[in-house]
């Protein structure tokens, strides 16, 4: 697995937050090597998991959704989600099907930068499908503040926003990566 070394606190650090994560043999089947979801858990097999980061990436997909509709989250959680929210009016669980990985990516950096871990452990090689080059300028635009889905976990009401997004924008929250709340009420 690649970042091991960080594969603890990270475990540790979403469970403190209030996200259940099971670590066990559950095998290497799962929409990532090693991880899926099960009744609103994130399960992982640690010997399958290809890299540590991984986790907080799908962490964040599973934190922006609703609290009433996250236990019912299953290993395609776009699909449950929009089960779920079939004829309902919910702004926030629509936030969070309509902009799932853009927010995703902005939540589990700012993950990264609270366990004070490198952009490394989220943006290794290869990930995202992205070039060397192309990894740095989505960190740069993560850490100047300049990334859409920033504004949408502040739309959520998760973390102030910042760059130009705060010009546009301010919801009396501590700017981005600070988050006001990891978990969605």
């Amino acid at each position: 697995m690649l970042s091991a070394e960080y594969f603890d606190p990270i475990v540790a650090f979403l469970r403190e937050i209030g996200l259940p994560v099971q670590v066990g043999p559950f095998g290497a089947e799962g929409f990532l090597p090693g991880v899926t979801i099960m009744d609103g858990a994130l399960r992982v097999d640690p010997d399958h998991l290809y890299v540590s980061g991984d986790l907080l990436h799908e962490a964040g997909h599973m934190t922006i959704v609703p609290a009433r509709l996250r236990a019912q989250l299953g290993n395609n959680l776009e699909e449950s989600l929009r089960e779920r929210l079939e004829g309902q009016d919910d702004p926030l669980a629509r936030l969070a099907l309509q902009h799932t990985e853009m927010m995703a990516i902005a939540w589990s950096y700012a993950a990264l930068r609270a366990l004070n871990l490198p952009p490394e452990v989220i943006f290794f090689a290869g990930g995202y499908r992205l070039g060397p080059e192309q990894q740095q300028q989505f960190v740069a635009m993560l850490d100047s503040g300049n990334y859409f889905g920033i504004a949408h976990l502040a739309r959520a009401g998760m973390t102030g926003p910042c760059g130009i997004m705060a010009l546009l924008q301010q919801n009396g929250l501590p700017p981005y990566p600070q988050m006001t709340k990891w978990l969605q009420d």
